[in-house]
C-alpha cells in the first residue's frame, strides 16, 4: 500500500481485538499468517503459517512457526492435516469470488469437528471514489501481551460483513460456534461438519 496516498486512504477508529487462546495441542494452519504472524505469537510452533507474500514471511518476527509460501486458494496439504485454521485480517484482501475457494480447501484440510476461527474488517459500501483504501489501526491483546500494527486493503465497489462469512459457512457446510462482533471488525468460529 506504500503506492498510495494518504488522502486516499479512510482510516477507521482504532480497533481494539481480545483473543482468547483456544486449548490446542495440534497443528494450526494461519492463513496469512506473515506480517506481524499474530496467531504464531500466540500458539508459537503449533503454527504452520501461510502467505502467498514471501516478503511478509521474511519480515514476520522470528518465532517456532513454520513459514510456507502459499496461496490459500490452492493448498498443498493432504486431507485432515490441522486441528484449526485461523485466518486475522486476511481475507479482506481477497477478491469475494476467491473467497469460496479458500472456505472450500479449508474444510478439505481441517480434521471433522475442528474450528476454523477468522478475524475481519466489516468494510462498508464505497461512499466516494477518493478513497481507495478501506483501513484500521488495530490493537492486538493476548496472554498479557499486546501488538499494535494496522491492516488496509483496496476498497472495492462491494461491501464485506459477518453476515458474509456465516453465509459463505453454510453453503460449506460449517456450522457457527461463536460470533462476536465489534465495533468495525469481527470474530466468527465456525466448526467443519465434513
Amino acid at each position: 500500500m506504500a503506492d498510495i496516498d494518504q488522502d486516499k486512504i479512510f482510516f477507521t477508529d482504532k480497533q481494539i481485538v481480545d483473543i482468547e487462546e483456544k486449548n490446542n495441542m495440534g497443528r494450526i494452519l494461519d492463513i496469512g499468517g506473515g506480517g506481524e504472524a499474530v496467531m504464531a505469537q500466540v500458539y508459537g510452533d503449533n503454527v504452520v503459517a501461510i502467505d502467498i507474500d514471501e516478503e511478509e514471511l521474511l519480515e514476520s518476527p522470528e518465532n517456532q512457526a513454520l513459514k510456507i509460501v502459499m496461496d490459500a486458494r490452492n493448498l498443498y496439504f493432504l486431507e485432515n492435516q490441522f486441528e484449526m485454521v485461523t485466518s486475522f485480517f486476511t481475507l479482506m484482501y481477497l477478491e469475494n469470488n476467491d473467497i469460496g475457494q479458500v472456505f472450500e480447501e479449508v474444510k478439505r484440510v481441517l480434521k471433522p469437528n475442528r474450528s476454523f476461527l477468522i478475524w475481519d474488517l466489516t468494510i462498508p459500501a464505497r461512499q466516494s471514489h477518493k478513497e481507495e483504501v478501506y483501513a484500521a489501526q488495530v490493537e492486538v491483546n493476548f496472554n498479557e501481551n499486546t501488538i499494535n500494527t494496522g491492516y488496509g486493503a483496496r476498497w472495492q465497489d462491494n461491501e464485506q460483513s459477518m453476515e458474509t462469512f456465516i453465509n459463505l459457512a453454510k453453503d460449506y457446510n460449517f456450522s457457527v460456534l461463536e460470533k462476536r462482533q465489534g465495533d468495525k471488525f469481527f470474530f466468527v468460529e465456525l466448526r467443519n461438519n465434513k
